[in-house]
């Protein structure tokens, strides 16, 4: 019978399989954004397409650092796929009635949510001073999304993608209405991300 001991090294092997499947999986699907942005006319979505990528690698480095798994990685990968395939002009579009950026925001900050959730359970304080902490993180990741498209509007004007002001921006009363739209939805979804991380991960000792 193998040993812990043993047995270890093979999971933590599979493990960094798991990982780099998924990475090379995701950019390879975010790659595929740039000859489509470039051929239909709409460059600003390869620009999305390559941060967005370059930020999912950044995050692969830190894995370990995050506590990810390859499952929360994954879904974070999901994201970079959903906003950067938006190039197909998803954020035109409504589902349910409600906007593709809608979707976008809540996601985003839901899967914020869980792995801000994991991460802050590498400390050794209580429950609420980890719902707190991991909260402020959710909130601050939002606003760092918004401070973003501040800036690319500030600078490069109306468009579209991740750094202009456009579709799933523009239409509503005013732009404090806008912001403060997308920040409920940053938030709603951040609260059920941690909410699901604390459901997942509540049990579990800090150093796993």
């Amino acid at each position: 019978m193998p040993s812990s001991r043993s047995s270890s090294p093979r999971r933590s092997a599979e493990l960094e399989r798991s990982f780099r499947r998924v990475l090379v999986t995701v950019l390879l699907l975010a790659a595929a954004v740039v000859p489509v942005a470039l051929l239909t006319g709409r460059a600003i979505w390869a620009l999305d397409a390559v941060v967005l990528g370059a930020g999912y690698y950044l995050v692969f480095r830190l894995r370990s650092t995050l506590r990810l798994t390859p499952v929360l990685f994954a879904l974070l990968g999901l994201l970079v796929l959903a906003h950067s395939w938006s190039v197909l002009g998803m954020f035109k579009m409504s589902f349910l009635g409600l906007e593709w950026d809608t979707y976008i925001h809540t996601y985003s900050n839901f899967v914020v949510g869980l792995i801000a959730w994991r991460y802050m359970g590498k400390f050794d304080v209580g429950g609420l001073e980890r719902f707190l902490a991991a909260f402020l993180l959710v909130l601050g990741v939002g606003l760092a999304n918004e401070l973003v498209e501040f800036i690319g509007y500030r600078v490069g004007g109306q468009g579209e993608g991740l750094f202009l002001l456009g579709p799933g921006d523009i239409g509503a009363t005013d732009a404090f209405e806008n912001l403060m739209t997308d920040f409920l939805h940053d938030m709603l979804g951040g609260l059920a991300g941690l909410a699901a991380g604390w459901a997942a991960w509540r049990d579990q000792p800090p150093s796993q």
